[in-house]
């Protein structure tokens, strides 16, 4: 699900480029993923492993600031109906100023409010193509839901 359409165009070929083939088994859905979400779990969809990577702040289609800050429990809330018992979230942000503990105790928020239980699987390390210096901006936590 993208929002930009300046990142669609990338999506089918980021995918290639690490290995992952584009085919009928990958959807992308252009949208508010706050809409999508809700509407993808009303229609009793269920995936293996959802990625969150929102960006760290934003506006949305109905002029509302949303912040990785402020609401990242609210759309792990809306993302866990749609992992499968035993599947993955993957939860991802760069915002630099969010600790990883504070990361993680929003996700966990969003697990609670779902009444879904999420237990951190592992926390991914920093991409070979994103290189830092000094303190990890991306935080990248990947949580087995029950």
């Amino acid at each position: 699900m993208i929002w930009t359409k300046k990142w669609l165009d990338r999506i089918e070929g980021q995918m290639v480029e690490n290995g992952i083939d584009f085919d009928d088994r990958h959807d992308i859905i252009f949208g508010d993923c706050f809409d999508w979400l809700s509407r993808l779990s009303k229609r009793g969809e269920k995936f293996d492993i959802v990625i969150l990577d929102p960006p760290s702040t934003s506006v949305g289609k109905k002029k509302k600031r949303w912040s990785v800050k402020k609401d990242m429990d609210e759309l792990v809330q809306l993302a866990c109906p749609l992992v499968k018992k035993g599947g993955f979230l993957w939860t991802s942000t760069n915002c630099a100023s969010l600790s990883v503990d504070k990361f993680a105790q929003l996700c966990l928020k969003g697990f609670t409010d779902s009444s879904r239980v999420g237990v951190l699987d592992r926390v991914a390390p920093m991409p070979h193509d994103f290189p830092s210096i000094g303190p990890q901006n991306v935080k990248n936590l990947v949580w087995r839901v029950d």
